[in-house]
Order: structure tokens, then sequence, then C-alpha cells
């Protein structure tokens, strides 16, 4: 298996398993699973019934890929995988499920929570919400605060 797919954008539903046999864990004392699900309700409150993912796609493996290799140089981890869903979906659905492994836990746990927040941030990937009554707007990427 090559780095390059490492990375993954799909156009169709996908079980977290397919994920794990990507990741390289031989010899890792952390393994770590970050999987994102559509939810229903909001924090704010508003009810979505779809979203719509949209890709510049080769952009977006490229750009991936970038943070993928600063991920793994900075966070010293083995491995970095990440499954993206650009397609339709509905609340409950898998959105996307990165993995990353490491000789210790420190650097998983802080590699997981800044890979997210540079992926909103920096991945040419675009959500469009369809709210429950009747709405729809597109969502620009910002890390949680």
């Amino acid at each position: 298996m090559t780095d390059i797919d490492k990375i993954q954008l799909r156009t169709e539903p996908y079980e977290s398993e397919e994920a794990r046999v990507l990741l390289d864990q031989k010899g890792c004392g952390a393994v770590l699973w970050f999987e994102g699900v559509m939810k229903e309700v909001l924090a704010d409150g508003t009810r979505v019934s779809q979203l719509d993912w949209d890709a510049y796609q080769s952009m977006a493996i490229k750009s991936l890929n970038e943070l993928r290799d600063r991920a793994i140089h900075e966070f010293d981890l083995k491995d970095l995988i990440l499954i993206h869903r650009i397609d339709t979906q509905f609340p409950g659905d898998l959105i996307m499920t990165l993995g990353v492994s490491s000789e210790r836990r420190k650097g998983a746990i802080a590699a997981i929570g800044w890979f997210m927040d540079e992926l909103k941030q920096l991945a040419p990937l675009w959500k469009r919400e369809k709210l429950v009554e009747g709405k729809e707007r597109w969502v620009e990427g910002e890390p949680e605060s």
C-alpha cells in the first residue's frame, strides 16, 4: 500500500473496518480513531436533514497528504489515515474516519485534534447543510474552540 492510499475521498458509504486495515500499527503503543458522524441537531439547536459535501478532489488530496506529512513529523506518528466522504449524508451517517498510530499516546492524542482543525481550515472541502425548515446554507470550516 502506498502513502497515497492513506488519504481517501469517497463518494460512497464505507464501513469503519475498511479504514482500520489501512493504518500501520506495528510496534505502536497508541492507536487512536476519530469518526465523524452526521448529527441532526447542531449546538445552536438548528435541525439539519442532510449534508452535501463537495471537494476540489486533486487539490484536496494534495493538501490532505501535506497535512498528513506534517502531522507524522510534528507529532512523531508512525502513520495517519483519513477516509472522508464527499457525497450526500443523512443524520447518523459516517462522514469520516481518522486514525493515527504512534509509539506513545501523547503525540497521537494531540495529532487527532490538530489534524481536524487543520483539515477544517485548509482543505478544499465544502459542506452545504439542508435544514429541516427547508433552507440551505454553505458552512465554512472552523476549528473547535
